[in-house]
């Protein structure tokens, strides 16, 4: 992940944070484990990391206790959530890169991914955007050229991109296709 997209975002600075989840991690050595973490940023290395705490080990010993799993080490991620109709369960996974977990956290013409396992509104921050998708393209790095790229000739999404309101214009671009869709 490195840097953020759109300017650096340290989520325990009073920025966007992630709650606590039961979170279900493949590692690369293909084991899994179950983490009660919530998503922490290493302000060091610019990089996502869940946190494992083994109790068996003393609260004064914490090199034993504690072990940080960062993106980079893992094939992926999950955890189970509510798709808020009914409570039906639904999986939300993370996509392991080199700095952080990539959910999909917006679905549509343009999908969009955060570096959060939040979703949709109220609980999804447009400040945790790391990369877009058009359509079942490929995912790329979340900027303004990509995001103008992906827009093409709507007109009034570009408008609001040029005004600097990136998720405003992607939310307009895809009900736009929606509509036409309908069509």
């Amino acid at each position: 992940m490195g840097n953020h997209p759109m300017g650096y975002i340290d989520p325990y600075k009073g920025q966007p944070g992630s709650n606590e989840y039961n979170f279900h991690v493949i590692l690369k050595d293909s084991s899994k484990t179950e983490v009660y973490s919530r998503i922490y940023m290493d302000t060091s290395v610019y990089k996502t990391y869940l946190l494992l705490v083994d109790k068996s080990f003393p609260k004064s010993d914490p090199s034993h206790r504690e072990r940080k799993i960062y993106a980079d080490q893992t094939i992926n991620i999950y955890r189970i959530g509510s798709s808020g109709y009914l409570n039906n369960p639904v999986d939300i996974s993370g996509i392991a890169t080199d700095g952080c977990w990539m959910f999909k956290s917006v679905k549509g013409a343009i999908n969009v991914y955060s570096y959060l396992s939040e979703y949709q509104s109220p609980y999804f921050d447009q400040e945790t955007i790391v990369a877009i998708q058009l359509n079942d393209g490929p995912i790329v790095k979340f900027n303004e050229e990509n995001l103008k790229q992906m827009i093409g000739q709507d007109v009034d999404a570009l408008e609001v991109v040029n005004d600097k309101k990136y998720y405003k214009a992607i939310k307009k671009f895809n009900r736009d296709m929606e509509k036409a869709a309908k069509k």
